[in-house]
């Protein structure tokens, strides 16, 4: 693929649900720094939250208090249901 090409595709993401209701994603191969990893959906749009995008990234990695059972991944089929049901509330 070349460069312009590249530039031109849709980014893909990885998901997460994390503390029951946060719906997360992280663009595949980002290279951000831990504050700018995820964006969160809230309040209709995706949005970088600086703490919460934080302690999810603490959270991947097991440090600081933080563990694996703090977030589960999904699909992105079942991201964008979440996301879906919590905007029909």
């Amino acid at each position: 693929m070349s460069k312009p090409e590249e530039k031109n595709a849709p980014a893909k993401y990885l998901y997460y649900d994390y503390h029951n209701g946060h719906i997360a994603r992280e663009e595949v191969g980002n290279s951000y720094c831990a504050s700018n990893r995820f964006e969160f959906y809230i309040d209709g749009k995706w949005i970088n939250d600086y703490d919460l995008s934080l302690s999810l990234s603490d959270a991947t990695m097991c440090v600081l208090g933080y563990s694996m059972f703090d977030y589960e991944e999904l699909t992105e089929e079942e991201a964008m249901r979440r996301i879906s049901e919590s905007d029909n509330k």
